[in-house]
């Protein structure tokens, strides 16, 4: 799933953008992927245990808050270098919370002109067929014993779209994230794109992720197809910003 996420940014990261911020980098797949192309990156997560493993693979990633990250010449981040040409955020942003200080932050850590990049879920246009198929989907690769899908007890019977959205509770809405990132910086291009199938690839263990790669691709097959079909909703967007 992530030869689609590094396709796209090959469309839109320039290869002048030299220093990249990965804000909320999680295991350093992207991280390690953007180094790969020669970008200059630093790769930050407030996750220990995301730090440690994206440190295990090779990625010298700093364990840091968005909200609270130095900005040079603020008098306490003097340290840290430049301004950067780009920040990404790849499934990051809705777990960065409060929203408006980590959009201020990566504003004032840009430069004029730099760009923002943001590949996103947006669980809040989910509807009762989408959160059917994820939890369907998602408990029989649980059953096979290829991914840590979470399992409740009496799961199966219970109303897919109450479960959903208490798993979602602290996750804010894509239209939270729209709306703040318009009052911020300008918009230069925004589109929807599927996501359920790249949320349950995330539970793959590791450890079978290749021997998977082939369910994993059929599930993305199938959503887009129920999706071509209106039987499923998008529930991802990629989008990019620009400073002013």
């Amino acid at each position: 799933m992530d030869n689609h996420q590094h396709a796209w940014l090959s469309e839109v990261l320039p290869s002048a953008a030299r220093r990249v911020l990965d804000a909320g980098c999680g295991r350093g797949d992207l991280a390690a992927e953007l180094v790969r192309r020669g970008h200059e990156v630093t790769a930050i997560d407030i996750s220990t245990e995301a730090v440690e493993a994206a440190r295990a693979a090779g990625v010298p990633a700093l364990r840091a808050d968005i909200t609270t990250y130095p900005v040079p010449g603020d008098g306490l981040g003097d340290d840290v270098g430049s301004l950067f040409d780009a920040v990404v955020m790849s499934l990051s942003l809705h777990h960065m919370h409060p929203l408006d200080a980590a959009l201020d932050r990566v504003s004032a850590l840009l430069k004029k002109g730099g760009l923002v990049i943001v590949d996103e879920f947006a669980w809040d246009w989910a509807d009762r067929a989408a959160a059917a198929w994820f939890y369907d989907a998602g408990s029989l690769l649980a059953a096979a014993g290829v991914a840590d899908f979470p399992r409740e007890p009496g799961s199966p019977g219970r109303d897919p779209v109450e479960r959903w959205r208490e798993a979602h509770l602290d996750h804010t809405p894509a239209a939270d994230m729209l709306a703040a990132l318009a009052q911020r910086l300008e918009i230069t291009s925004l589109r929807r794109e599927p996501y359920l199938s790249r949320y349950i690839g995330g539970y793959v263990s590791r450890k079978v992720m290749n021997s998977t790669a082939e369910v994993i691709n059929e599930l993305w097959r199938i959503e887009r197809a129920r999706i071509s079909a209106g039987t499923l909703p998008l529930t991802g967007f990629r989008l990019t910003a620009r400073k002013m």
